[in-house]
């Protein structure tokens, strides 16, 4: 049993990290093929490395994205290690390192970085050349697109892309801001003053702006694609576990996640054995460690995981009631 358990750890943990490593490459692909090239502003880092660059020769701009890229994603791990601690660190640590790695390998791998820019050059035209308006949007939405589905990727492997995502794990902790209100600040803001920041500088104004609006909605796109890929159009999920170890499971969810149980007795059908069904609700970002522990525990446990429309109550959604319904309550 326990042999059992040690592969199907090992199979789930190198499946993870494959599939962290696949979204890292597919980020970092949207960001050097389409929106670099570019100079759509779509936030996160790419977007502050593209103001960065911006103030550099064409021939010093790449390995200047690339440091800057590099440089601040060392820098906001450890922000992130101090300010939210050693449990998010280990979960980002992979993808600190593999989005500039992926970075560099579309940069400057010979071959690899010929056939990036003889891609860019096909959708933007000659780069540091006059970008057309068409080609401009195409780049921001398939840029948009690549970069959303690589995010989500990683974050079903149960990662993260960390970068400004510290910052917004930050102002969650901290202020009680809601993830996606303080994503869309922080983008935002990286947007408006990367604006103010090479306006001044730049000799067609007209064609910059409208770069601009193309990293807004790249950012509109990729949001919805995480919203759609990882999240999906539900918030909460529902557990049944059967299993003999539903003691431990039970211990686990309430002292660790901090999330109720409700137990239930039942009969099997077949065999007419007792049962306990552990019915559990939990949040979307809890899913991978409660699935985890289960099959830690008991690789033999029967479980159905159900996506749920909404949940209200302690630790979830409030009801708002409007004041006609409290009104006939009170009658």
């Amino acid at each position: 049993m326990n042999n059992l358990m040690s592969k199907i750890n090992l199979k789930n943990y190198i499946l993870q990290i494959a599939v962290v490593i696949i979204g890292s490459f597919l980020l970092a692909f949207g960001n050097i093929v389409f929106l670099s090239p570019a100079m759509i502003n779509a936030g996160g880092l790419n977007g502050i490395s593209i103001v960065v660059k911006s103030f550099f020769s064409e021939a010093d701009q790449s390995l200047v994205y690339n440091v800057t890229t590099t440089a601040l994603s060392i820098i906001l791990w450890i922000v992130g290690l101090i300010f939210i601690g050693k449990d998010f660190a280990f979960k980002t640590l992979l993808s600190a390192i593999m989005v500039p790695a992926a970075t560099a390998f579309f940069s400057f791998v010979p071959g690899v970085s010929d056939w990036c820019i003889n891609i860019s050059n096909a959708v933007v035209g000659d780069i540091g050349g006059t970008f057309e308006v068409g080609r401009i949007m195409l780049a921001g939405i398939t840029g948009g697109v690549i970069v959303g589905v690589g995010v989500s990727i990683t974050f079903v492997g149960g990662g993260s892309t960390g970068g400004v995502d510290v910052l917004n794990f930050i102002l969650n902790k901290y202020l009680h801001i809601k993830q996606s209100v303080g994503s869309f600040i922080i983008d935002g803001a990286t947007i408006f003053i990367g604006m103010l920041i090479i306006l001044p500088n730049v000799s067609d104004a007209a064609n910059y702006l409208v770069q601009c609006l193309c990293g807004i909605i790249s950012a509109f796109i990729t949001a919805i694609l995480i919203e759609y890929v990882y999240i999906g159009a539900q918030t909460s999920y529902k557990a049944e576990i059967i299993s003999s170890k539903w003691q431990e499971i039970s211990d686990y969810v309430q002292n660790v996640i901090g999330r109720g149980a409700t137990i239930v007795r039942a009969e099997g059908g077949y065999k007419g054995e007792e049962r306990v069904i552990l019915t559990v609700v939990f949040d979307k970002t809890q899913y991978t460690k409660i699935r985890d522990f289960i099959v830690r525990t008991d690789p033999a446990a029967f479980i159905t995981f159900t996506q749920t429309n909404a949940v209200y109550g302690e630790g979830f959604k409030s009801v708002n009631v409007n004041k006609k319904v409290k009104k006939k309550a009170k009658k």
